[in-house]
């Protein structure tokens, strides 16, 4: 058996500084560890308040950062490595994700009661990793895979932080949980409180959870993860909160699409709509523009490829990236819609020919560049503000087999363009 990575010397070097008062490991470092699967993030907490934890670290190999003093956090640097520790406390909501009252607490018990699910409550002291302390029953919801929140009730938990739903969801994607009818009804109750999340915090769980079939190849699943976790998004009502006016379809596409990017898992989504709807949908949550703009290139070069007399300039000029991509959307929808296979094929075959031909993906590639056409320039007269035109001409004309990639050819071919579109008198 493998050691726990709760004994990872670094880990044991912050066990010893904290003599006097037990630290301990919490929330995923915790249930991971109990799952068998890997641990990223280590979350410490313990009753030192943040101010101590610093006095403790002097002169000790733990470098010590102060980070949010009123929230009890502290970091906690060591061999490269860093676990971010905060003292038990209490906290208040009113609105919104941030608690707006903190108030510190000295034991495991008291802390529980401010996180979110039992299976995220579960502690174990550095000091004696094999133990797990377990306040609100998330050893029993581990062993049956059930999410649920650390009170009884899960509206004493969800109804102070609208990102509880969507992290219940992504949990359930995730971990392959199931979540009980309880939190299902309490996730349905309080879906109103998404609206004042910062979309930002949005897109991260919503990212989370459309990659989560590859989180954990590991796990052994019963539900495929993606779909079960979009089939929940819209039994709870929070679809549109996300999604504005997409009308939920099958999402059994997403079962063969774990190659996916996070872009192309967004085109899959809005495979029935126009790029610039899924452009507003993915700038409203707040993604980069890098990704949102590949995202519209996908689904463009999609409805192209459906198209099946396109020329190759019609798809190339996505990039190849986005055409693998999309072939990947295609293969994905086709494994349980025949309407999509031919489109597949006509995909498959247009790479292929990219690829057995040569043709220059992009402007890159052509054997000719803006330098060489300043020579034309001086010749003909042609505006230096045309070269860019010119040369994207050149492009669609070679990809599409009217001219060869060579330089003299390119450059007999940009005089004839200017050529033939200048006015004559």
């Amino acid at each position: 058996m493998s050691q726990s990575p709760l004994r990872e010397p670094w880990l044991q070097t912050i066990a010893q500084v904290f003599t006097q008062s037990p630290v301990y490991a919490v929330g995923g470092a915790v249930r991971n560890t109990l799952m068998g699967l890997p641990v990223s993030d280590i979350d410490l907490c313990g009753a030192p308040r943040p101010d101590a934890v610093m006095k403790l670290c002097e002169g000790t190999p733990i470098h010590a950062r102060l980070r949010a003093a009123h929230f009890g956090t502290v970091e906690l640097h060591l061999d490269g490595h860093m676990a971010e520790y905060t003292t038990f406390r209490q906290d208040s909501y009113r609105t919104g994700h941030q608690p707006v009252a903190v108030r510190f607490a000295d034991t495991v018990e008291v802390d529980a009661m401010r996180r979110d699910f039992s299976v995220n409550a579960l502690y174990s002291p550095l000091q004696n990793p094999d133990t797990v302390i377990d306040p609100t029953g998330g050893l029993i919801h581990l062993q049956s895979r059930t999410l649920h929140t650390v009170t009884r009730d899960p509206d004493q938990v969800l109804k102070d932080d609208g990102l509880r739903i969507l992290r219940a969801v992504r949990f359930q994607s995730e971990l392959g949980f199931t979540l009980t009818d309880a939190v299902l009804k309490s996730c349905k109750k309080y879906a109103s409180l998404l609206d004042e999340i910062a979309a930002e915090r949005k897109r991260d769980e919503l990212t989370r959870l459309l990659l989560s079939d590859n989180k954990y190849p590991m796990l052994a699943r019963t539900v495929p993860p993606v779909s079960a976790g979009l089939a929940t998004l819209v039994q709870i009502g929070v679809w549109p909160k996300l999604f504005g006016t997409l009308v939920p379809f099958d999402f059994t596409a997403f079962d063969h699409a774990a190659e996916l990017s996070i872009s192309a898992k967004f085109a899959l989504l809005y495979h029935r709509m126009t790029p610039d709807e899924l452009m507003n949908r993915m700038t409203a949550l707040r993604y980069a523009n890098r990704d949102v703009k590949y995202a519209a290139d996908i689904l463009a070069a999609f409805q192209a490829l459906q198209k099946q007399h396109s020329k190759p300039s019609d798809i190339l000029c996505f990039g190849l990236p986005a055409l693998h991509d999309c072939k990947a959307l295609l293969r994905a929808l086709a494994e349980d819609d025949t309407a999509y296979y031919d489109a597949y094929l006509h995909a498959e075959q247009r790479l292929a020919a990219i690829a057995e031909d040569g043709l220059p993906p992009g402007l890159k590639e052509l054997a000719v560049g803006g330098n060489d056409l300043l020579a034309l320039c001086q010749k003909t007269g042609m505006p230096k503000v045309q070269i860019g035109a010119v040369l994207a001409e050149l492009w669609r004309d070679t990809v599409n087999g009217h001219i060869p990639n060579r330089r003299d050819a390119l450059l007999a071919q940009a005089e004839r363009i200017w050529i033939d579109s200048t006015p004559h008198e």
